[in-house]
């Protein structure tokens, strides 16, 4: 009886309602921090006066200025994913919205629970052509329509609260995803508004799977010859993590996980198998997905498992099952609810089956061989000059803090080397699957303001640097801790990988255009200098792992740092410097 008076209480306070007035600015504080808001990710426009004047009278929620609104973005997807709740944006007009949208577009891809905002010109009801506002028989929320879940335009202060609250209602609700809202300025600047403040809650989904559908994923997964696992990011996001592993330890499954996912199963479990997208897709009798999103890359290897004897989908998300390959059995909706139903099927004496204790077995030997090759590959590379990025993934994964939180924008490098997992006191891996650069340093930043208690790893390319540098700017600021890892072989690699992967002339010739990085070389360390954080450049192996307790030790300083570290190019073109120079000087 006392917990459920509890939980009443608990829902009574969550749901409580208080009035206020103010100007419209004022109202949307007020509901933001009703909601909870910690940070507003902005960058200023004197279009928002309404909403910045607020900070000043309505106390509870910290600005946080980011240099250009793709570091806006990227940090409230970072502070979200992170934090595992909807962040808050604003940012500057249509122009504004429409500079942050290769960031948006990062979010709505992965899901990525968030309010998007920003103040809106009318170009209607007098001129068409204004400054940084939509053209005239457009609507500014139509720049975004296809990379967010939902979108409004708000022209009345009287109506601030209300969109506001059903913008975080519905991006909290699954399947999560980012929502827009664009404030008219006179509605930002209207006085007088009386509102109702009220948090949302994102929408419950229904828990009990249908338990015929249930008997049926069990039996198979039970009774599968060569089964596989592929787990997605939706699994961590519901908080299913524990459930999953009492699912795959039961039943004996090997688990792999998204190319871009390789935080999303612990890397150093007996059951993890590797990424899908390196493996061979064919010969499984049973294939089950959970929360697993896709990265298609809209082509007919697209369609996955054709010889699979029966493919299972487990998801929150409707777009992402059964959107490529077929289902035979699917399950629709909350993960961590579904897998616990499905857990509760297993009996004790299943652990008894011969074919249960074969692939548990089985399981534990190709661990074994997989560990000991991958750092047996590390220290064959433990004296290449410059640096091996395998030796720097594996001296990161041994000399880094246990419990940091690894924010990645490493396309090709080795930072899936270091040992990802579940628990509080493991690593963690944020980073996006939505492929548009410049996620890294703003993500970092939001990272860090969403875990002050836990070191914040950026390990991120050098082309990765040059789409965000002055997300240190921001680092500084506010005096954020992080310690910030530059991959450096002066080289856009996955692009150059992927041209010699193509072949033609560029192939025949070594000449890959406009992916190598250097002439001039870009030095980092006077870049995030200039910006107010110290570094530190890395050339040899035998410096690395001192250069990293150095790194480590300002953290715990408080203090951002930087390494920059030198590593060799690696694959088909990675000894080719050529760039096309301009022919004569104008």
């Amino acid at each position: 009886m006392g917990n459920t008076a509890t939980a009443i209480q608990l829902r009574l306070d969550f749901m409580s309602r208080t009035k206020v007035s103010g100007t419209g600015g004022e109202v949307l504080m007020h509901q933001l921090v009703a909601q909870g808001v910690e940070y507003a990710f902005t960058n200023t426009g004197s279009a928002e006066a309404g909403f910045f004047d607020a900070f000043l009278t309505v106390p509870g929620v910290q600005p946080i200025l980011l240099l250009a609104e793709s570091l806006v973005l990227s940090a409230a997807d970072g502070y979200a994913k992170a934090a595992n709740k909807p962040s808050f944006v604003n940012v500057h007009l249509a122009a504004g919205t429409r500079q942050g949208s290769g960031q948006l577009q990062n979010s709505y891809f992965d899901g990525t629970p968030m309010v998007v905002t920003a103040a809106m010109r009318d170009n209607g009801s007098f001129g068409d052509h204004n400054t940084l506002g939509a053209s005239g028989g457009f609507s500014q929320m139509g720049a975004v329509e296809d990379i967010t879940k939902n979108r409004w335009e708000v022209t009345d202060g009287g109506g601030i609260a209300m969109a506001t609250r059903r913008a975080f209602k519905e991006a909290m609700t699954m399947p999560t995803g980012p929502v827009y809202v664009a404030y008219s300025s006179p509605a930002l600047d209207q006085t007088g508004i009386e509102a109702t403040i009220q948090a949302a809650q994102g929408l419950e989904v229904a828990q009990t799977p249908n338990g015929g559908t249930l008997e049926k994923i069990h039996d198979a997964l039970l009774n599968a010859e060569n089964p596989l696992v592929v787990v997605g990011p939706d699994v961590r996001n519901s908080g299913g993590t524990r459930e999953m592993l009492d699912l795959v330890e039961n039943y004996a499954l090997p688990v792999a996980v998204g190319f871009f996912d390789y935080g999303g199963f612990p890397m150093q479990h007996p059951n993890y198998v590797g990424p899908i997208d390196g493996m061979s897709d064919k010969g499984y009798d049973v294939v089950c997905c959970i929360g697993y999103r896709q990265n298609t890359r809209a082509s007919a290897e697209d369609e996955k498992f054709t010889d699979a004897g029966m493919i299972i989908g487990i998801g929150q998300d409707p777009a992402m099952l059964g959107n490529t390959f077929a289902l035979d059995l699917d399950v629709l909706g909350d993960v961590n609810h579904t897998l616990r139903a499905l857990n509760a099927l297993w009996k004790p004496d299943h652990a008894n089956l011969a074919h249960i204790q074969k692939r548990k077995m089985g399981l534990g030997e190709q661990s074994a061989a997989r560990l000991a090759k991958q750092s047996d590959g590390a220290l064959s590379h433990a004296k290449d000059n410059p640096i091996h990025p395998m030796y720097l993934g594996d001296a990161m994964a041994r000399n880094l803090a246990s419990n940091s939180v690894v924010v990645s924008e490493n396309f090709r490098a080795f930072d899936h080397l270091m040992p990802f997992g579940y628990g509080d006191n493991d690593m963690s891996l944020v980073r996006t699957a939505g492929g548009s650069l410049g996620y890294g340093l703003g993500s970092a930043i939001g990272a860090q303001l969403a875990a002050p208690d836990r070191p914040v790893v950026l390990s991120i390319g050098d082309g990765g640097v040059m789409y965000s540098s002055s997300g240190f700017w921001t680092m500084a600021r506010y005096s954020l801790p992080i310690l910030t890892v530059v991959w450096n072989n002066m080289n856009y690699q996955t692009v150059r990988t992927n041209f010699a992967a193509w072949g033609g002339n560029m192939k025949d010739q070594n000449k890959y255009p406009e992916t190598y990085l250097g002439d001039p070389a870009i030095d980092f360390v006077l870049l995030a200098k200039a910006q107010g954080i110290e570094g530190e450049h890395v050339h040899e192996p035998g410096e690395l792992e001192a250069a990293l307790q150095r790194g480590k030790d300002a953290q715990a300083t408080g203090e951002p740092h930087l390494l920059d570290v030198h590593i060799t190019t690696i694959g088909d073109g990675a000894d080719s410097t050529w760039h096309k120079a301009i022919a004569a000087h104008l």
